[in-house]
């Protein structure tokens, strides 16, 4: 199950969030990332297929564009308000279900909105702790996120590789170790072979057996 989930606004968060999602594969193994537009599968309601998703607990990163708060209606009312709003079930169901989340402030953004402003369901979000996700410095910004989901233990490729390479050790060495010992054994059998074939004592006892 995948253990990071990025959740965005498309109106102006499309671009920002494929590209997390193509850095954090790249770190961590493309199974391991979620992001609705490369990993629903076909067929099924998008809805049931994020909640079932979110359900695992991921670590939620919340990508906070200006439209994430700030996006209208065709009414005027602010999308966020709206308990259907995909943004806002998605942070509501991490929240509910304990998940680890990120809010990730994007250009454009200074703070997370105080909580009066937020609905109640989403309250919480104003005493997280955020991170910045900037165009201008987005290489050390997505370096410093790696190291915080490293530190909530989920691992990246080249410690899953070495994890494998290591379980596959600890079975082969033994292996190896039994083979090496068997061809060192056969090996000492032919030359008591052939040294006894030489020796004309081994010979003769040997004769007197036959």
């Amino acid at each position: 199950a995948p253990r990071i989930f990025i959740s965005y606004r498309t109106s102006d968060g499309v671009d920002k969030a494929t590209a997390l999602a193509r850095d954090l594969d790249a770190a961590f193994g493309a199974e391991q990332v979620f992001i609705d537009k490369d990993d629903l599968p076909a067929g099924l309601p998008w809805r049931e297929a994020v909640g079932s998703t979110l359900e695992q607990r991921p670590a939620l990163l919340l990508l906070v564009t200006p439209d994430t708060f700030g996006a209208r209606d065709a009414q005027g009312q602010r999308r966020i308000d709206d308990p259907l709003d995909p943004v806002r079930r998605e942070a509501e169901a991490a929240l509910a279900a304990g998940a680890h989340l990120i809010p990730l402030l994007a250009d454009g953004v200074e703070a997370l909105p105080e909580g009066e402003a937020m609905p109640a369901p989403l309250a919480p979000l104003a005493e997280r702790t955020w991170r910045r996700l900037r165009a201008y410095d987005w290489r050390d910004d997505v370096e410093r996120l790696v190291a915080d989901l490293e530190a909530l233990g989920i691992a990246r490729v080249q410690a899953l590789h070495d994890r494998r390479g290591s379980d596959r050790r600890r079975w082969l060495e033994p292996a190896l170790a039994l083979g090496l010992g068997i061809v060192i054994g056969a090996a000492a059998m032919r030359q008591w072979d052939a040294s006894a074939e030489a020796d004309p004592l081994v010979n003769a006892s040997s004769a007197a057996r036959a």
